[in-house]
C-alpha cells in the first residue's frame, strides 16, 4: 500500500513474512498482524469532550521518562499535582505564558517562549508544567505529537516536564497550550529589570520579528505562495522557528554579571518590548531605528501583507542592557557563540518612554494596540 498523506490518508502495510519485495514500500505504519490495527485507527478517531481518557493518557506518559532526583511526584494518572524539591535553591523564578496564535510545532513554542522569560532573570530554566486545551474534533494523535514536542523541547534544554493537565473542550476552537515554567537563581545574581542605569547601552540580539515570520510561513504559506515567494522563501521562514530561543544568549549575558538589565522580545513586537523594558527599569531608552535588524525575509514579508516588524510578535530577539565598559566583552561572548548583537540604543535618566532617531534625526516611535500577528489572523 502506498501513503498517501496529502489525501489526508493514512496507509498500512500487512507484512506478516517480512516480504523483501515489501521492504521499500511507502507506508505510514507496518504491521504483522491485523490486530495491530486497533491502536492506529483509536489514534485517528476524534476524542469526547472532557479529560483525555486515562488509557491514554498512561500510554503517553509512559514515553516520558523523569530522572531529575528533585523532582518528588513525577505525571502520572490520579495524580493532580508536580512536586520538586527545591532546597539547594536560593531563589525560585516563575513564569507562565499561553501560545493562542501557532498551531503548528505548539510544543516547541510553548517550551521555548516560557524557558526565554526564565532566562532573561539569570535563572536556569528546571521545570515545566503544560496545559493542553483542544478543541472538539482533535485526534489522539494530535495530542501524542504535541506530547512529545513538549518532551523533546524540554529535554533539550535539560528541563523536566513534571505535570500539566490535558482536556478537549469547545472553549477553544483551535489548540492552545498554557505553560508554567519555574526555575532557580542564586539571589545574587538574579537579574532584575532595575539595575539598568543611564548611559547604559541597548542590545538586541538576532533581529526583529524572528516568531512572527516563522509563524507566517507556517500558518500562512498558501497566502505567500499566491503573494509571489518562493517555496525556498517559506522554507526557510519555517526555520526561523528554531531561532525563537533566547536562553543561550541569556546565559553568556548573565554570566560574570555582564548584563544589567535583560526582556525578551514578545507578543507586541521589539516596540513593546523596549516600552515594556523602560517602564520596569524606571528608565527612559534613546533608540537608534536605522540600526535596528530585520532579516530581508521579514521586511519582504511584512511589506507584502501590510504588517510593521516592529509590531509582530517577535521571540528569538533577546534585549540586553550592559554598562559601557562591559560593551566590547558582551559582544565579543556572543558573536564567538554565533549569536549575532546589534547596539541600539542608551539608556536615559530616571523615568519611562522611548525617543527614537533615524539617521540622526528625530523619529516617531510606533505605538502598537495589538500584535501585528493578530490582525493577520483576523483578517
Amino acid at each position: 500500500m502506498c501513503s498517501d498523506s496529502s489525501a489526508g490518508a493514512i496507509t498500512a502495510l500487512l507484512d506478516s513474512r517480512h516480504d523483501p519485495v515489501l521492504r521499500n514500500a511507502d507506508c505510514d505504519f507496518r504491521i504483522r498482524h491485523l490486530d495491530e490495527l486497533i491502536p492506529i485507527i483509536r489514534d485517528g478517531l476524534p476524542l469526547s469532550t472532557g479529560k483525555l481518557p486515562n488509557e491514554l493518557l498512561r500510554a503517553y506518559l509512559d514515553e516520558f521518562y523523569v530522572a531529575d532526583p528533585s523532582v518528588l511526584i513525577a505525571p502520572g494518572v490520579g495524580e493532580d499535582i508536580a512536586a520538586v524539591d527545591v532546597a539547594a535553591a536560593d531563589t525560585l523564578v516563575l513564569k507562565s505564558d499561553p501560545i493562542t496564535f501557532a498551531t503548528d510545532a505548539i510544543g516547541h513554542y510553548a517550551v521555548v517562549v516560557n524557558a526565554n522569560d526564565i532566562a532573561t532573570s539569570g535563572a536556569e530554566p528546571r521545570w515545566f508544567l503544560a496545559t493542553l486545551l483542544l478543541p472538539p474534533g482533535t485526534v489522539p494523535s494530535e495530542v501524542r505529537r504535541i506530547m512529545a514536542e513538549l518532551a523533546a523541547m524540554c529535554a533539550r534544554w535539560n528541563i523536566v516536564l513534571c505535570g500539566g493537565h490535558t482536556e478537549i473542550t469547545d472553549a477553544v476552537r483551535r489548540p492552545v497550550v498554557t505553560g508554567m515554567m519555574a526555575g532557580t537563581v542564586a539571589r545574587d545574581r538574579l537579574i532584575d529589570k532595575k539595575g539598568m542605569r543611564p548611559g547604559d547601552a541597548v542590545f538586541i540580539t538576532k533581529a526583529a520579528a524572528v516568531e512572527g515570520t516563522a509563524v507566517i510561513a507556517r500558518e500562512f504559506g498558501q497566502r505567500l505562495l499566491d503573494l509571489g515567494f518562493s517555496p525556498g522563501d517559506i522554507e526557510r521562514g519555517r526555520r526561523f522557528l528554531e531561532r525563537i530561543g533566547v536562553v543561550e544568549e541569556a546565559r553568556l549575558a548573565a554570566r560574570d554579571q555582564l548584563a544589567s538589565a535583560m526582556h525578551d522580545v514578545t507578543e507586541g513586537g521589539l516596540a513593546t518590548a523596549l516600552s515594556e523594558l523602560s517602564i520596569a527599569g524606571g528608565h527612559a531608552i534613546r533608540i537608534e531605528l536605522d540600526r535596528i535588524p530585520v532579516d530581508d525575509l521579514t521586511r519582504r514579508i511584512c511589506a507584502a501583507l501590510g504588517l510593521d516588524p516592529l509590531g509582530l510578535i517577535g521571540s528569538g530577539s533577546l534585549l540586553v542592557c550592559c554598562r559601557p565598559d562591559n560593551c566590547e566583552r558582551l559582544m565579543e561572548r556572543l558573536t564567538s557563540a554565533d549569536i549575532e548583537v546589534t547596539r541600539i540604543g542608551t539608556v536615559g535618566d530616571r523615568g519611562t518612554g522611548i525617543t527614537a532617531r533615524d539617521r540622526g534625526k528625530p523619529a516617531d516611535w510606533p505605538s502598537f494596540e495589538v500584535d501585528e500577528i493578530v490582525r493577520l489572523f483576523e483578517s
